[in-house]
C-alpha cells in the first residue's frame, strides 16, 4: 500500500504559516497577522496553529516595545475572536 501524503487541512494550514513566516521575514509584519490568524481560527488544534499563535504573540510584543499599544492590543484581540472562533 503506498503511503498518503498530508491530508488537505494539512496541508493547507502548513502554507499559511509559510505564507505568514514569509510575510512577517520581509518586515511586513501587519499582512502577516492575516495568514496567521485564519490559520488559529480555521485549523485550531493543528501544530502550525500553536506556532501561529507564538507568531502573533511575538508581533504584539513588538508592536509594543515600539511605543505601539494601541496596535499591540489590536492584535492582541484579533488573536483572542480567532481562538474564539474554535
Amino acid at each position: 500500500m503506498a503511503k498518503q501524503g498530508p491530508s488537505v487541512h494539512e496541508a493547507i494550514s502548513a502554507s499559511l504559516l509559510r505564507v505568514g513566516r514569509t510575510l512577517e521575514g520581509q518586515g511586513m509584519v501587519y499582512q502577516a497577522l492575516t495568514p496567521y490568524l485564519k490559520l488559529i481560527e480555521r485549523y485550531p488544534n493543528s501544530q502550525e496553529a500553536s506556532v501561529a499563535t507564538e507568531r502573533v504573540l511575538a508581533i504584539a510584543e513588538g508592536l509594543r516595545k515600539m511605543g505601539q499599544h494601541h496596535m499591540a492590543m489590536t492584535v492582541i484581540e484579533l488573536l483572542e475572536e480567532a481562538h474564539q472562533g474554535q
